[in-house]
């Protein structure tokens, strides 16, 4: 594996005015048995990606906390890059021209980074299905005593026959899985305790973060945004399954009703197979002819974490058309911020988005369109429904509350 990553140092001490001293003091108090406990947090990817966000944030505040918390990024080259893409396709719903020469380049890079664990650890956390198969492979020799917990952050509960079958395999010997939310469990799991951990988000960095007025205004500007016209966003990966294109006619039938309303199309990542480029092509020759009233920002050199922050605060409102798997925790990020949310009843986004309350449930083009109308046009609803998203997200979904769960975690598997 790549050498240790070294994530920006964080004190737990600095959430207590965002959290309050009593949730602080209380993760104190269930981290000091494990002071000095060697836990592995292990993942495929140290950036671009919603583990990548959580870890950076999660490990060093583990650290300080006392345990001696390590992220490490597994071994792949480009040919094993490809085979762990079409496995997630495959786990996360999609579905993959899955083959024996896939398999057999899984189990050899499998097998290469387990060689290449060598130092040992108390607790391993596997935080990516495609290393599923690490503890098999060390299970003969090394590492016979570590707790090993699998954290899987994808809804598996329409994966791909095939793959499935064959990750599962390697999951059921584990001491505890984990998984975003009660639905998102793959079918078939037996024998293995099994815990629900939320994702959360991080209020301290640079997604979530203060920033002035004039920081705002300088990135609008630098991307042709008017600060004069109002905004609705939509940030999200640019698939079929986010709905960039229902996004696009939503907004055109809210326009009717709101003629200077303006849309920002961010996108997250980038598409990385023929299917989801050609939909991003059409996305963005969709936002082409629209190019007064629609921002599509896709650039991954210019779309990072301070940009996602700026326009999510420069939105009157936030939407996801659509979400078809997964937790949708970005919307979160929304919620922090006091924006109303108008979103689809999917995957994780009823636990964040609770409907006339935190924000608006949608299913149709109208429904959506509707919702940005009124809260275009009610300035006081839209403060009532943002100030109500704000504690939901400090009641539910901050990094302090993910911490208490992973240390809960540990407690059932020590």
């Amino acid at each position: 594996m790549y050498g240790t990553l070294a994530p920006t140092a964080k004190r737990v001490e600095d959430y207590v005015p965002l959290v309050g001293r009593d949730l602080i003091d209380g993760l104190k108090r269930l981290a000091k048995p494990f002071k000095g406990l060697r836990v592995l947090n292990l993942s495929v990817t140290a950036f671009g990606t919603g583990v990548a966000e959580l870890l950076r944030s999660s490990v060093p505040l583990l650290s300080d906390l006392g345990l001696d918390c390590q992220w490490q990024v597994v071994h792949v080259d480009e040919e094993s890059a490809r085979v762990n893409k079409q496995m997630y396709r495959a786990l996360a719903g999609g579905r993959a021209d899955w083959d024996e020469r896939m398999v057999r380049t899984w189990q050899h890079y499998t097998a290469m980074n387990a060689d290449l664990l060598r130092d040992h650890f108390d607790v391993v956390v596997i935080h990516d299905l495609q290393p599923a198969a690490l503890r098999t492979h060390i299970e003969k020799g090394r590492h016979q005593r570590s707790r090993w917990i699998m954290y899987s952050h994808i809804d598996l509960s329409s994966a791909q026959d095939d793959v499935w079958s064959l990750v599962r395999r390697h999951i059921q010997d584990y001491d505890a899985l984990v998984f975003e939310d009660e639905t998102f469990l793959g079918v078939g799991i037996e024998g293995v305790p099994v815990s629900i951990i939320p994702p959360a988000i991080d209020p301290s960095g640079p997604r979530n973060m203060p920033l002035s007025q004039n920081a705002i205004a300088g990135v609008l500007d630098q991307y042709g945004i008017n600060r004069r016209r109002p905004l609705v966003a939509q940030v999200a990966p640019c698939s079929k399954d986010c709905d960039a294109l229902g996004a696009i006619e939503a907004f055109r039938l809210a326009q009717e009703q709101v003629p200077s309303l303006q849309l920002v199309l961010m996108v997250t990542s980038l598409p990385e197979d023929p299917f989801e480029l050609t939909y991003f092509e059409t996305v963005a020759a969709e936002a082409a002819r629209h190019s007064e009233d629609i921002h599509f920002l896709s650039n991954p050199g210019d779309v990072g974490n301070v940009e996602v922050n700026v326009v999510q605060r420069a939105a009157k409102v936030v939407m996801q058309r659509a979400l078809r798997k997964g937790f949708g925790i970005w919307l979160s990020d929304a919620l922090w911020k006091e924006k109303p949310v108008v979103a689809a009843p999917m995957g994780g986004i009823p636990k964040q988005v609770i409907h006339g309350k935190t924000g608006y449930l949608a299913s149709t083009t109208e429904e959506f369109a509707g919702h940005i109308v009124n809260l275009m046009g009610n300035s006081e609803t839209a403060q009532e429904l943002g100030a109500a998203g704000h504690q939901h997200v400090t009641d539910n979904f901050i990094v302090c509350r993910y911490l208490r769960d992973y240390l809960h975690l540990l407690e059932g598997i020590a």
